[in-house]
């Protein structure tokens, strides 16, 4: 892929040529060949595009990695917890007792 090219000839048709003074030029035209710039405008832009809508898809499968490299909690515990905090309550019925003996 060549690095120059001639911005009014058609890149189909284009072949260089060394003036005396080592100046690159067009072989149809004449006219110096101009430097192509390694990245353009328009890639750098669309670079910046594809990374705006690729990034939160990035972040979210490495979230996902570290939830799953975590060691779990399983949730199947929880209603032995919440039983073994019911039963440690301590139900006093000896206030019941003293509200019923009043009726008595």
């Amino acid at each position: 892929m060549n690095s120059f090219y001639c911005p009014y000839c058609s890149p189909k048709y284009q072949f260089q040529k060394t003036r005396s003074d080592g100046v690159l030029i067009c072989g149809l035209c004449g006219d110096p060949l101009l430097k192509k710039p390694l990245i353009k405008p328009t890639q750098s832009i669309a670079l910046i595009a594809v990374l705006a809508f690729i990034a939160p898809l990035i972040m979210m499968v490495a979230t996902f990695i570290n939830d799953q490299r975590k060691p779990s909690q399983s949730q199947s515990g929880a209603p032995i917890a919440f039983l073994t905090r019911l039963l440690s309550i301590n139900f006093s019925t000896s206030k019941v007792e003293a509200n019923l003996s009043k009726y008595k």
